[in-house]
């Protein structure tokens, strides 16, 4: 996703069914129970839900919870994606929410188990370009209410960087329908821990989404920014597509044993983007090193970018450079 060229070990393009026969299949379509089996029994701790608490009973909260510590964020997606399949949501508010906002993260999350809420249909192709350094059980998991959570395993492709697209299966529905979208990637053995070692580079669903993730080539630099010596950091971006809306989000992480935690920092809209076109941040847009607050966000920070379009295509995609902030 940098103005590096990685290796990527494997490229496909397909097109999943319920059941693909043979074993050069890339992935399965397998329809979920509501319990997860291979997540801890025991609710996570209190301080892993966002301040105000956990309503999405209501079926008014569309937030994500916030994810964090390895077996509780496992748990968490598990309940997230259970409850989404029967939970009682205006589905045309949502639709309209994600259609105006965007694809919308937790405010902080566990790179190796977080949940997007974002549009789908049946037919659509998904892409994902990801990276695991070390054996685990990888899983992209979507949820919507009324229909069986969609799972694809993705660790049998072994270590690397992969870029998979597939095509969701057309009991999705024929329109744009808001869902959970989750991905993790547990310990080999039980599947109980998050892991760390391994990242995502881009997620993306719709036409405009995928040939590869049609926001590649992210910069974000320098490496080192001392905001006391007026120093400030840029970024850049590539967009294959047309988007009518953008998004540039700088968070913090730091490298955890049950994987990389990322927090929230500060965002701008930048409006829409053009194919074919590499976005720059202007002398105004360049980050300072301050949130939200204005206080001082010390340590290392990423690139996040979220872009969409009103037709319901959307992206999201994360920097492989890093800026660290003294």
């Amino acid at each position: 996703m940098s103005s590096r060229a990685p290796r990527r070990s494997l490229c496909l393009a397909l097109c999943l069914a319920l059941a693909l026969p043979g074993p050069a299949q890339a992935a399965q379509v397998i329809p979920q129970p509501p319990a997860q089996t291979n997540v801890p029994p025991a609710p996570p701790p209190s301080s892993n839900v966002p301040q105000g608490g956990d309503d999405r009973g209501s079926g008014t909260n569309w937030a994500i919870p916030a994810l964090i510590v390895g077996a509780a964020a496992l748990f968490a997606i598990g309940r997230t994606l259970a409850e989404e399949k029967t939970e009682q949501r205006d589905e045309k508010e949502g639709t309209r929410a994600l259609l105006r906002d965007g694809p919308q993260l937790a405010a902080q999350y566990n790179g190796s188990a977080f949940g997007v809420r974002g549009l789908v249909r049946g037919g659509w192709p998904v892409v994902v370009d990801y990276i695991q350094n070390r054996p685990g059980q990888v899983l992209l998991q979507i949820a919507l209410p009324g229909s069986e959570t969609v799972s694809y395993r993705l660790d049998k492709f072994g270590p690397g960087r992969h870029v998979l697209r597939f095509e969701l299966p057309p009991f999705l529905g024929d329109r744009l329908r808001p869902a959970v979208i989750a991905l993790t990637a547990a310990d080999p053995d039980t599947g109980r821990e998050t892991i760390d070692g391994f990242s995502v580079n881009g997620l993306g669903i719709g036409p405009r989404a995928v040939g590869s993730v049609a926001v590649d080539r992210l910069e974000f630099d320098p490496g080192l920014m001392r905001p006391a010596r007026g120093e400030t950091a840029g970024y850049a971006f590539h967009s294959r597509s047309d988007f009518d809306h953008a998004a540039v989000e700088f968070m913090q992480v730091s490298q955890s044993p049950d994987g990389m935690r990322k927090r929230y920092v500060k965002g701008q809209r930048i409006g829409p983007v053009q194919r074919d076109h590499r976005i720059e941040s202007a002398p105004a847009q360049r980050w300072d090193g301050h949130d939200d607050h204005a206080r001082l966000s010390a340590g290392r920070h990423q690139l996040q970018v979220r872009v969409w379009d009103e037709g319901g295509d959307w992206v999201g995609a994360w920097s492989e450079s890093i800026v660290l902030v003294q």
